[in-house]
């Protein structure tokens, strides 16, 4: 860390918080839970998406930072609900953030940080059929 860090004051800085976009699949059965998100509708959405209606027998659940708690209590959740196998990655990844001067006279700055992650796939047991 910079010794430059501990003396941003917020009322010079606004700070915006930047990923990566191609770090993250965009794929239809992809979950991505923040701490702002409704926990009930995610787990509604899961439910949905593994339903008669849905075409999907897995789904991925995606968190990072100060949200990984609420990502494993989904899946934890989604996992009584369906019996569903889980499969769990952790790793950490690199954001920026950029530091958008307040006040005229100072320059615009970005800073990186790690940032850990998560990723549980949540995949429902094979059904057995009868064989002919």
């Amino acid at each position: 860390m910079s010794e430059e860090k501990f003396h941003r004051d917020p009322e010079e800085y606004s700070i915006f918080k930047r990923l990566n976009n191609k770090q993250f699949s965009k794929r239809p059965n992809d979950i991505y839970v923040t701490r702002k998100t409704n926990f009930k509708a995610q787990l509604e959405r899961c439910m949905k998406l593994i339903s008669s209606n849905g075409n999907y027998r897995e789904i991925t659940i995606y968190g990072m930072g100060s949200a990984l708690q609420r990502t494993i209590n989904l899946a934890l959740q989604f996992q009584l609900k369906t019996n569903c196998q889980l499969q769990t990655s952790i790793a950490s990844i690199e954001v920026t953030d950029h530091l958008m001067p307040l006040l005229d006279d100072l320059e615009p700055m970005s800073d990186t940080r790690w940032v850990s992650t998560i990723t549980i796939s949540c995949t429902l047991p094979a059904i057995l059929t009868e064989t002919k």
